[in-house]
């Protein structure tokens, strides 16, 4: 699986990485894999709810805006986009 993050601030792109891993999905590899991809674009990690989980299954994307976040979050968005092989 390939993973497309995203950090935007007025609807532009400011920090990106393509994350990848062989790891199956499921929601524990989901929560390691968000706090892998935080570490490596140095942002703090939102929470995660289910909701966010179900969006990026149903979907193959999920966003956390500025609320999602505990610790202050500089930017608009961070969008995680499955990135089909």
């Amino acid at each position: 699986m390939r993973i497309w993050a995203k950090v935007t601030r007025k609807d532009k792109v400011k920090r990106d990485m393509i994350y990848s891993t062989d790891m199956p999905l499921n929601e524990d590899n989901f929560q390691a894999w968000l706090y892998e991809i935080c570490d490596k674009l140095d942002i703090p990690t939102p929470v995660l709810l289910p909701n966010h989980f179900l969006n990026f299954v149903r979907f193959h994307n999920c966003r956390f805006y500025e609320g999602d976040f505990v610790e202050s979050f500089s930017y608009d968005r961070f969008i995680l986009e499955d990135c089909k092989d």
